[in-house]
């Protein structure tokens, strides 16, 4: 059998098109699409003098292409730009070097924050991203900084000594060499350099500082943990382990698109409802009709925000397999629920009829939330001489005591809600539209670490990932022909 022609040299009569190197049925080519509709008035203004810019679609379209397909390092889009027949197309041949493409992606933040919007509105105009049904969660994504980077910072202020003193030994002891064997430097040097090691211990003094005056400004505790690498990411517990990191949040629709994404640094949910539902009104103009959330987003206050704003939530104060479920401590003790409260009275029936009156208010406040409870108590003895007290409670003396707080109402309505047959089968829905999400992000993405550092900078990036998996749903959609892309104009 003859062989075809082999010739790394072989040379074209005329050049070739680059629209020719990228196949006709490719997704790039969606994606190039969708991105040319995209605003990018808002990036960077180039200047006048100098090299001319980069266009911001060009370098908008390679750096979600990275994300999109799991290639998030400056430096490998660089490289991926060199040898790769898409990323080439997608550049039209053009070769941003890693530091122009990390400052694009560190700089730009309100344009991308409007990138991400843009995309949102595409997808309502293909009709999807429905706020029909919402979900939200929040997933541990590790900061770009080590373990070993991390103390609390009563130990950085030891540390800082500790290095302060070391700077002070190495000075005196290059002063005394200087006197002893100044020959030694040669013609050329004084001998009144600093040795290296000075300059080390310089900066990390100066970068203890900072951190120091980092602390200070947040309001840290001395018990407090902070990184020297990255001074704004906290030490999050994830499953049996802790690791620096930031809470990063979803809201995300049925079809699985997003249209809200956040990082903050506080390691629980509960403060996240509220700055979710505005953020989605300030992006679409409108609040969802139903949101779904797991038990961290449950607080009292979120409950009566929902409530108040027409939205139909279901957040259960428990996991999903105990909603409905009795689990006290006490368990064979009457529980709360077999207590009537009469508002206009602010009393609890026991279920022996007798009175419980308020006793004591106080104010239980925790690290991310707080909140007021009122204690109520039946008149010294009523408990004592109750023939069921050993059913109610194990203090003989003092009695039963209930407390309520002023969502308890809010809690009450939201455990029917949950515990019945269309809530159980609406927060069913959750670990179906946003776990899946999160899921694509880390594994088909890579985005087990943030590669920015700074909460400002691991939001934007937050923004890329979540903007560059939208338009992923939106190709798909469209290779299927499930939906299209509008006209221009």
């Amino acid at each position: 059998m003859p062989l075809r022609p082999y010739d790394q040299e072989q040379e074209f009569l005329l050049p070739p098109s680059l629209n020719e190197w990228v196949r006709h049925e490719h997704p790039v080519r969606v994606f190039s699409e969708t991105v040319d509709r995209l605003d990018t008035t808002k990036f960077r203004e180039p200047k006048d003098e100098g090299r001319p810019a980069y266009h911001p679609k060009m370098m908008l379209k390679v750096l979600l292409w990275g994300y999109a397909t799991g290639i998030r390092s400056s430096r490998k889009i660089e490289e991926r730009l060199q040898q790769d027949v898409v990323f080439m197309w997608l550049a039209g041949l053009e070769k941003p070097d890693f530091r122009t493409l990390c400052l694009f992606r560190s700089a730009n933040k309100d344009a991308i924050e409007g990138v991400f919007a843009n995309v949102i509105t595409i997808a309502q105009s293909m009709g999807m991203a429905n706020l029909g049904l919402v979900a939200i969660d929040g997933s541990k994504v590790q900061a770009n900084s080590g373990i070993d980077s991390f103390r609390t910072v009563e130990d950085w202020r030891k540390t800082l000594k500790k290095a302060r003193e070391e700077a002070g030994r190495i000075i005196s002891e290059a002063e005394r060499q200087d006197k002893e064997e100044n020959d030694r430097y040669g013609e050329e040097m004084s001998g009144n350099e600093l040795p290296k090691a000075i300059e080390k211990t310089r900066d990390r003094i100066k970068k203890i500082e900072e951190l120091l005056a980092q602390a200070k400004e947040l309001g840290k505790e001395e018990k407090a943990r902070m990184s020297l690498t990255d001074q704004e990411a906290s030490f999050m517990h994830k499953r049996a382990t802790s690791i620096p990191a930031y809470n990063a949040q979803l809201t995300v629709t049925e079809d699985q698109i997003i249209i809200h994404a956040e990082v903050t640094t506080e390691p629980v949910d509960v403060n996240q409802t509220k700055q979710a539902v505005e953020a989605i009104k300030a992006y679409i103009g409108e609040t969802p009709v139903i949101l779904v959330a797991d038990t961290g987003y449950s607080g009292g206050d979120n409950l009566k925000y929902l409530e108040d704003n027409d939205i139909d939530a279901y957040i259960p104060e428990e996991g999903e397999r105990n909603i409905g479920k009795t689990k006290r401590a006490r368990a064979h003790l009457y529980g709360k629920e077999t207590f009537i409260y009469q508002k206009q009275e602010d009393r609890y029936i026991c279920p022996q009829g007798e009175t419980l009156s308020p006793v004591a208010r106080s104010r239980i406040k925790g690290k991310y939330s707080k909140r007021e409870v009122t204690v109520y108590r039946t008149k010294r003895g009523v408990c004592a001489a109750c023939p069921f007290n050993g059913q109610c409670t194990p203090n003989k003396k003092l009695g039963r005591a209930i407390t309520r707080d002023g969502y308890e109402g809010y809690r009450e309505r939201m455990r029917e809600k949950i515990s019945s047959a269309k809530g159980k089968i609406l927060y069913g829905k959750r670990k179906c539209i946003v776990e899946p999400v999160i899921g694509q992000i880390k594994t088909r993405s890579g985005f087990w670490q943030f590669l920015l550092r700074g909460l400002h900078k691991v939001r934007t990036e937050w923004k890329i990932a979540a903007t560059a998996h939208n338009l992923l749903k939106i190709i798909g959609v469209i290779i299927r022909k499930e939906r299209q892309l509008q006209a221009f104009g």
